[in-house]
């Protein structure tokens, strides 16, 4: 298991992961980070600028790094997709 940290972007804000996420594989990262997604959806549908919003994942020893835009999640956020 390695630990994943899922930060969130919006704007120039940056909400930091403190407690990171345990997962069994790395492609597990895209289903958590829609889930993720689909967590902050009610706030995200009150913030326009929130559909250009980021996702930033990076593991423990911050050696791996990836960047999810969250309209590639617009399926778990319909009210998004308007």
């Amino acid at each position: 298991m390695s630990c994943y940290y899922f930060h969130f972007q919006v704007g120039g804000r940056l909400i930091r992961d403190t407690r990171g996420v345990e997962l069994d594989e790395p492609g597990e990262i895209v289903n958590c980070s829609a889930h993720i997604a689909n967590l902050l959806r009610r706030r995200a549908c009150r913030e326009p600028e929130w559909k250009e919003a980021i996702i930033h994942v990076e593991d423990k020893e911050r050696r791996f790094s990836l960047f999810l835009p969250i309209a590639r999640f617009a399926d778990a956020i319909p009210r998004l997709q308007a």
